[in-house]
């Protein structure tokens, strides 16, 4: 989750603050999420494809590239 939205390891490392408070990170990681706009009731696939909106595949360009 760090890496994917490009947050910050600070004040400590991740192995560090799982291993001392675990239900603390845990508790970081589900507020975060909420925070970005995501429904733990919903569950992975359901806020994957809330965010995609239901697209299923890339939108289809005419033309292709052109210079």
């Amino acid at each position: 989750m760090r890496s994917q939205y490009m947050l910050a390891e600070e004040p400590c490392p991740d192995l560090l603050l799982h291993l001392c408070c675990e239900s603390c990170a845990l508790c970081q990681e589900y507020r975060e999420l909420q925070h970005r706009g995501f429904d733990m009731n919903l569950g992975w696939y359901g806020n994957v494809d809330k965010l995609n909106q239901g697209l299923t595949m890339a939108p289809f360009v005419e033309g292709g590239m052109n210079r």
